[in-house]
């Protein structure tokens, strides 16, 4: 389980984020952070829907170009499955090794953007 802040900085425990990172990156400054969480919400669904079209069309050198780009973001969400599974993507698709597995490790993702958005939007609430 993992931690986040509220306005009256008690800890909340999340199952899904871990905003470590963010927090590093925010530098103590509520307003960058708030930034820095809605554009989470607004590029992780986004990017998870170009992820999905690639492997659709077997755009196997876009979709790690695109996996490669994800990775900041994920630093910032902070879930070791959806990170493992998209360096696990990337490494596939820089080798060429058996790309059929792909699709399992987007599904995984795409099945835990809902909770990790939830998460997200009631951090920023919790800011408010």
């Amino acid at each position: 389980m993992q931690t986040g802040t509220t306005s009256s900085m008690n800890p909340i425990t999340y199952k899904y984020i871990n905003l470590e990172y963010l927090e590093l990156m925010a530098d103590g400054d509520p307003e960058m952070k708030t930034v820095m969480l809605d554009m989470l919400v607004t590029e992780l669904p986004e990017e998870l829907v170009k992820m999905r079209k690639e492997f659709d069309e077997q755009a196997w050198e876009v979709l790690g170009s695109t996996s490669h780009k994800m990775k900041s973001t994920l630093s910032f969400v902070g879930n070791p499955k959806m990170t493992e599974a998209n360096k696990e993507i990337e490494s596939i698709c820089k080798a060429m090794d058996n790309p059929s597995q792909i699709g399992a490790m987007i599904e995984s993702m795409e099945e835990l953007v809902p909770s990790i958005l939830a998460e997200i939007k009631q951090e920023v609430a919790n800011m408010a």
